[in-house]
């Protein structure tokens, strides 16, 4: 009789998934992870310290485990794989060939945005971005463009999350309502700018990428010195971006119209 894929299961293999997906949700302890997995305490201390050799998890001051930027090989190689990244390339090429912008490809994780994909266009500038680098949300134009769809309720949770208002309980307020009006712009030009939000100097122009659903699943921006990008070509390069993302969505399925991107 053939064995089944469950009989060449490897146990220590399978508790370090069940660790890594446990940590994937929340910072833990051995404690806490013993105590949850309902693993052996020698079992789990052996397995995270592997792990941390290997960066795939970090230990924090307060004696709890998160993942590592080790797993972020394994993601990026993900993403390189993925269809937006190859359906983008050539596109974002085109739109910086000729200019001195720099063209970038996000994609979500964890509600931030990571850099897939950079293609350089002709400038003398280059600008110290990589693949694999995580976005703000909220200052940069792929986050923007990433989360205009989001609602009120998520875009508050969010702002929560990451402790926006902690301090200055009308800060959350001021945070949603720039949001608020940067999810208008987008929905009324398909685009949205940066200015100067994140970096001094450097302005960003976004726009979001649609799948097949109509839902969000990357976006893309071009970057410019504020020398390269004055406002008087806020709408020219806006709307040649909001056409790559548009192509760009089509390619993935997306059926809805270029001013619906």
């Amino acid at each position: 009789m053939a064995q089944g894929t469950k009989d060449y299961s490897v146990p220590a293999l399978e508790k370090s998934i069940m660790i890594l997906n446990a940590l994937a949700e929340a910072e833990l302890s051995t404690s806490d992870l013993h105590l949850q997995l309902k693993l052996p305490k020698s079992t789990t201390f052996v397995i995270l310290n592997t792990l941390e050799q290997h960066a795939i998890i970090q230990k924090s001051p307060e004696g709890k485990y998160r993942l590592g930027h080790g797993v972020l090989r394994w993601g990026m190689s993900y993403f390189k794989s993925m269809d937006v990244v190859r359906i983008a390339r050539p596109l974002l090429e085109r739109l910086v060939s000729g200019t001195p912008f720099t063209a970038h490809l996000a994609a979500p994780v964890d509600n931030k945005p990571v850099y897939v994909d950079k293609v350089e266009g002709g400038g003398f500038v280059r600008f110290a971005t990589a693949i694999g680098q995580t976005q703000p949300l909220f200052r940069s134009a792929v986050g923007k463009a990433m989360a205009s769809d989001w609602t009120e309720e998520q875009l508050r949770g969010f702002l929560l999350e990451e402790g926006q208002g902690a301090a200055d309980p009308g800060k959350i307020e001021r945070e949603l309502a720039k949001m608020r009006e940067d999810a208008q712009f987008v929905r009324e030009h398909g685009f949205v700018v940066e200015d100067e939000e994140f970096e001094e100097g450097v302005r960003c122009v976004g726009a979001p990428i649609r799948g097949a659903n109509g839902g969000i699943v990357a976006s893309l921006s071009i970057t410019a010195l504020i020398k390269d990008l004055p406002v008087v070509k806020f709408i020219a390069v806006g709307n040649a971006v909001k056409d790559t993302a548009g192509q760009i969505s089509r390619e993935l399925g997306y059926r809805g119209g270029i001013s619906d991107v």
